[in-house]
């Protein structure tokens, strides 16, 4: 990729970014906990995040039998409503131990951990459609290189907690948003399938494309017919659809088949079920698209999915 393109993407990213997404967030804890403690902003059907202050802690993701330690200056943002909690890297183990409160931020515990959480949203419209096709979540690490301009915006953020006599909620709740942009531009600039679908995403007659395809990914969905959706010739159209995404209708249409198969399985629909209800009449053929484009074959996400979601 030469500069010049690098910034085109950039520019278009930011764009859609800017006009369309329109993060917003609210917080809705803030302080440090200690001792034996848990945190979760899980079945709210909001999308969230934690931002750890100081201290360490472990988030358990249960729908991915995941689990990542969080050390200061890290941060983790659900793109959708997952279970999962955060709790101290050694709870007690003495019987009758209980979860403590949060307390103030200040003065700080030497066991304590420092959490920011709340939730954000995306404007109604593009927004649900980006969403849909994101990740579970985005993790930032205070050491990856990678985030050079959100942690500026972390370190905004920890200088904001330490103001006395106390943070402002309203400015913590702008620099999150700030934060959150600058997590999916990096996602949408790395990820160049997540790219294609931001910068179609920007095209009224594209987007409205690819709403119509999550709205119904079973259907037959020929070349002729997602042309005929923005009234273009097939040659024009294809054209036009991989000069913007840099991937061909067929690719993405396949992804975003996959994308919504995901969501099915995580819900505990059968397999044979979601394939049918993305377009696929033959288990073995859905099974080995899924493990080519999710990078796992569909039997292991279930087997994968806790009894209790």
């Amino acid at each position: 990729m030469t500069l010049d393109s690098a910034l085109t993407d950039q520019a278009a990213v930011d764009a859609v970014l800017l006009s369309s997404l329109e993060v917003q967030s609210s917080l809705y804890h803030l302080g440090q906990y200690c001792g034996n403690w848990t945190a979760s902003t899980s079945g709210r059907a909001r999308a969230s995040f934690h931002l750890i202050l100081h201290g360490r802690c472990r988030a358990d993701i249960a729908s991915r039998q995941e689990s990542h330690t969080l050390a200061a200056g890290d941060g983790i943002f659900f793109l959708r409503d997952i279970a999962h909690v955060l709790t101290p890297l050694q709870p007690s183990a003495s019987i009758g131990a209980v979860c403590g409160p949060m307390q103030p931020l200040s003065p700080r515990q030497p066991d304590g951990t420092g959490l920011a959480c709340g939730f954000f949203q995306f404007r109604p419209g593009l927004a649900d459609l980006l969403a849909d096709t994101l990740p579970d979540y985005l993790l930032l690490r205070a050491d990856d290189d990678r985030f050079r301009a959100a942690r500026g915006v972390f370190d905004l953020i920890l200088d904001e907690t330490t103001r006395e006599p106390s943070a402002s909620p309203v400015v913590l709740e702008r620099l999150t948003d700030l934060l959150i942009f600058f997590m999916l531009r990096h996602l949408a600039i790395q990820d160049r399938q997540a790219h294609g679908l931001f910068v179609l995403a920007r095209d009224p007659a594209m987007a409205g494309l690819l709403q119509a395809i999550l709205a119904e990914p079973a259907a037959p969905w020929s070349m002729q017919d997602m042309a005929d959706r923005v009234h273009m010739s097939k040659a024009t159209f294809h054209r036009r659809f991989t000069l913007q995404s840099g991937t061909t209708p067929a690719q993405l249409l396949q992804l975003l088949r996959m994308r919504v198969a995901r969501r099915l399985l995580d819900q505990g629909m059968g397999i044979q079920e979601a394939a049918e209800r993305v377009g696929y009449q033959s288990q073995a053929a859905f099974s080995r698209v899924f493990q080519r484009t999710e990078g796992m074959a569909p039997s292991a996400l279930r087997r994968r999915r806790p009894a209790s979601v």
